[in-house]
């Protein structure tokens, strides 16, 4: 039960039916339930006043200094929930923030000001309300409801949007994707690939150039052929005498030749 909520409610009763002083305890204590009079029985006495009576029960029900601590950390954890009204929300800081700070008002704006911005689950909308210092607790309530009222106008355009022409497909999505650009390493590959071929043909082409056609002979007697046509160097320039020693254009030998046949056995 909230004790704030219902004196206020008690009050209005008491004033509308005219209770005197004298009467207004009496009848505060037959409208308490059953639960709370159990707190507060063992403190009853007669003749009790009303401002005794309503030390009894914040005593007993939440209001004093160790329960005050209680309703601090509860304002500070307390989050607003994903569809939840922004004006509920502040209602509901509000009625913590008066347990934990129920004579200093000062404080207790300060603090609920404090856990509204920070706890409100918008951090566009929570870095808006920080630049409003001047504004009070209420405009600032008014500033951030229009707000929120504003971005979810703007998310149900959005949606209405998406829903006439459809959300985008992947072929849509493909035609935005730029091609993939090779990386530095492969590149870098490519090229030393390129340089190896292209040494490759050069040399290549350099020894053909420098090849000759028919190699040189290692001898000057030594045969080598061209078109299937032996070529010997001399043999058009010699003449054989076979009683006599063979001569050369140039050189006559010493002896002659030995033209035996040998035997095999």
């Amino acid at each position: 039960m909230d004790l704030d909520t219902y004196l206020r409610r008690f009050e209005a009763y008491t004033n509308s039916i005219g209770a005197t002083p004298d009467e207004i305890p009496n009848l505060l204590i037959n409208s308490l339930d059953d639960e709370t009079l159990q707190y507060i029985e063992r403190h009853l006495v007669d003749n009790i006043t009303l401002n005794e009576l309503l030390a009894v029960l914040r005593r007993e029900m939440g209001i004093g200094r160790a329960n005050r601590e209680d309703f601090k950390a509860k304002l500070r954890k307390t989050l607003r929930g994903r569809n939840e009204d922004v004006r509920s929300f502040y209602a509901k800081l509000w009625t913590l923030a008066k347990k934990a700070w129920p004579d200093n008002v000062e404080v207790r704006d300060s603090n609920l000001r404090d856990c509204f911005i920070a706890n409100i689950q918008d951090s566009s909308i929570s870095a808006r309300l920080r630049e409003r210092g001047e504004l009070n607790n209420e405009n600032l309530l008014n500033l951030a409801s229009t707000l929120l009222s504003c971005k979810n106008a703007s998310l149900s355009r959005q949606s209405e949007v998406n829903a006439t022409f459809g959300l985008p497909t992947a072929y849509d999505e493909a035609l935005n994707v730029e091609p993939p650009s090779r990386s530095l390493p492969a590149q870098s590959l490519e090229n030393k690939l390129d340089q190896v071929i292209e040494m490759l043909a050069c040399r290549g082409t350099q020894g053909q150039s420098n090849a000759t056609p028919y190699p040189p002979p290692a001898h000057d007697n030594d045969y080598y052929y061209t078109d299937d046509e032996p070529i010997s160097p001399g043999l058009d320039d010699f003449e054989t005498d076979y009683d006599g020693p063979i001569t050369y254009p140039d050189q006559e030998l010493d002896t002659p030749l030995d033209w035996t046949v040998p035997t095999w056995y």
